[in-house]
């Protein structure tokens, strides 16, 4: 037995809701099936999926016994998940949205970090890349934040852990939190997270180890309108939740959250509705006007309306996320 109870094969449980997600389950638990950590409990919600996603993953756990398939009819990621919790085998989860893709160390390496944690460290998380439809690399970094311990006020302000494929979490921090909130259909990773943030202490690895799937179909993305709604009932239930906090973290918030709605809206090719975002950001801290975030996004818009997918890379290539390196 290792650091904080923690053995060098201790047993993993992933998760992971899917719903009508065919076209990319696979290579998502091929991308779990090859880690370099083996023991593994890997459990599939079948969250009401109308096509073949359900016969897909039924075929692969035909193969592998460390994969199991739950179904159920429709009831939301969050819900879905909070399913998975309940039926895994594991004191170490590990959540994983059914269209990203993992590199084949990510595991092992945020184990690694948890064994040589405290008692209160709860989640490690990772870096991000940007990937399309095709697994290849669109947006080199998705997050990279380097932010340890108590994490509460950098999480309000801008999501540190990133998407909802990051981290690894001790399973008692989740129960201690009620797991994912169920009422919320957009940005319920980021609530989640917080609410862990307030109950132990998170820490990273540094390294780019998931793919974190921006798809190319804009109607596929997330609708800026909506996750704007979404993430001001999220700031809302922060300021009920700890109204000890400074009124800078939620001016700093603001700002960030700007330029992060900007984006999801040039996704869309919804133009007007990005510079109405940009403004908001610019209004919070004005002395952001010209800064790098907001200039690349000014930048952003008319390329993107020519027909720019793919952000940042040299000469505009697209290298695939299995070729890329880690850091």
């Amino acid at each position: 037995m290792g650091v904080n109870g923690l053995a060098q094969d201790e047993l993993i449980s992933v998760i992971i809701p899917a719903h009508n997600v065919a076209r990319f389950v696979g290579r998502t638990l091929d991308s779990v099936l090859k880690q370099t950590h083996h023991a593994l409990d890997i459990v599939v919600v079948d969250d009401g999926s109308t096509d073949n996603t359900a016969a897909i993953v039924q075929d692969i756990a035909g193969r592998d016994p460390r994969v199991r398939l739950l179904r159920s009819k429709k009831l939301g990621v969050s819900a879905a998940r909070n399913l998975a919790i309940t039926q895994a085998r594991a004191q170490l989860i590990a959540p994983v949205d059914a269209d990203d893709i993992w590199h084949p160390d990510k595991l092992t390496r945020q184990l690694a970090v948890m064994r040589t944690g405290s008692d209160r460290l709860g989640l490690v998380y990772c870096w991000s890349r940007g990937i399309d439809d095709n697994d290849r690399v669109i947006l080199p970094s998705w997050n990279d934040s380097a932010v340890r311990g108590d994490v509460l006020e950098d999480i309000v302000i801008r999501g540190i852990a990133g998407n909802g494929s990051t981290p690894l979490i001790r399973r008692r921090f989740i129960e201690e939190v009620g797991g994912y909130d169920t009422t919320a259909t957009l940005s319920e990773d980021w609530k989640f997270y917080t609410a862990l943030a307030g109950v132990c202490e998170f820490d990273v690895v540094p390294q780019y180890l998931v793919g974190y799937r921006l798809h190319e179909d804009s109607a596929s993305m997330m609708d800026a309108g909506r996750m704007e709604q979404a993430i001001a009932g999220c700031t809302a239930w922060i300021k009920q939740r700890w109204p000890e906090l400074p009124p800078q973290v939620f001016v700093d918030r603001d700002n960030r959250l700007g330029t992060y709605l900007a984006f999801l809206a040039i996704r869309q090719r919804d133009y007007r509705a990005a510079l109405r975002y940009i403004g908001s950001s610019v209004r919070a801290r004005p002395g952001v006007m010209f800064s790098g975030d907001v200039l690349r996004l000014l930048a952003l818009m008319p390329l993107h309306a020519a027909g720019l997918r793919h952000y940042n890379w040299r000469l505009w290539s697209k290298p695939a996320f299995a070729d890329m390196p880690v850091n």
